[in-house]
Parts: structure tokens; sequence; C-alpha cells
């Protein structure tokens, strides 16, 4: 009940004010939408808040690429393609998509930036589409970026926020792709919980 409580206060007292839009909330899990000026793709944040842990457990369940396929829905082959100390690293996803839609992938930066007392992560993503030659078998991801923020408290509860603003490119109307926005980060928090055996 202490937990439960603590989120709904939490999430109340972080989105006040905003122009965020309540999409989904199940399992202790928030998923919000916006637009974007200058996108017809709108822009997401999933939000939840995991008790009895520290952030550096849940770091390491962030940064590890190469499972990104237990952690990212539809995500499949991801790979290192360079890694320069434990807080930077540019890698390469393929995701699956619905028939008849072609299959995407992408290469991303993941920078992360960690707070001198190991209390506050954040990790900012950027596209670099031209990073290795494109697949023919893929629709290349060209546009895209987001961050993950990460905040413990005293009490061992890590506050978890997941933000992107998405843009799948190819033949894909912005209506369908919006339509279905907030079952990714929903999905990617619920895999991150199980992945830390907090479900």
């Amino acid at each position: 009940m202490k937990h439960f409580l603590y989120i709904c206060f939490f999430l109340l007292n972080s989105f006040s004010g905003s122009d965020w839009v309540l999409k989904k909330e199940k399992l202790g899990i928030s998923v919000y939408t916006r637009s974007v000026e200058g996108s017809t793709f709108e822009e997401f944040k999933g939000v939840t808040v995991i008790p009895d842990i520290t952030l550096a457990e849940v770091l390491e369940v962030i940064l590890d690429v190469k499972n990104y396929d237990r952690l990212f829905p539809d995500c499949m082959n991801p790979k290192v393609l360079k890694q320069d100390g434990k807080w930077y690293d540019i890698h390469y996803l393929q995701s699956k998509a619905p028939f008849p839609v072609k299959n995407r992938d992408s290469v991303f930066e993941q920078k992360t930036e960690l707070d001198k007392d190991g209390k506050h992560a954040r990790i900012v993503l950027k596209p670099l589409p031209d990073y290795i030659p494109e697949n023919k078998d893929f629709v290349r991801v060209r546009k895209g970026s987001g961050t993950w923020e990460l905040d413990e408290d005293d009490q061992r509860n890590v506050k978890v926020s997941y933000q992107f603003q998405p843009d799948p490119g190819g033949e894909i109307p912005s209506w369908i792709a919006n339509g279905f926005i907030d079952g990714h980060p929903f999905k990617t928090l619920s895999n991150l919980k199980i992945r830390l055996n907090r479900k």
C-alpha cells in the first residue's frame, strides 16, 4: 500500500500543469503522449516507480544492449557497434513490423550521464542512420530521439521515465502509428520490471 501511494503522489506531482495526455495506466505504469511541433508523429512518455531496488541495478538492464530483444517489444538482433567505456555506445537494432509493413532497422548513439551521488541518471538516444550502410531488407529509421531518466530516493525506490519521439519512416501513416503509440512504452517498462523481478 505504501508503494502504491508513493507512486500516485510522484506521478501526480511530476506532470501537474504539463501538456502530456494520459493514454494508459495499468500495473503501476503510466503512459502519456503529446503532439510535437513540426511532426505528425506523437511523442510518448512511460513512467513507473520500481520499489526496493537501486538505480545501479536498473541501469544495468537498460544499458544491456545485447539483451534488448528481452526489453523492447518487437526488437530483433541487437548489436553493439561501438563501446567507449561503460557510459557510451553506438548500437544497432532491427524492429519487426506487422504485415504488410516492412521491418525497420536503426542505429543509435547512447550517452549516459550519472550524478556523483549515483542517485540520478540520464540516458540520451540520438539516431545515426548513416553510421553503417543500409540493408535492403529493412527500412532505415532516420529520425527519432529520446531519453531515459532514473531517480532513486532515500527509500530505495527508483522512478523510471522513458521518453521518445518516434518516426518510423517509410510509408506508415502517422494516424496509424499514433494509434498504437502507448503499447511500446508500456511493454518496455513491463519487460524492465520482469527482468528486475519486480512484476
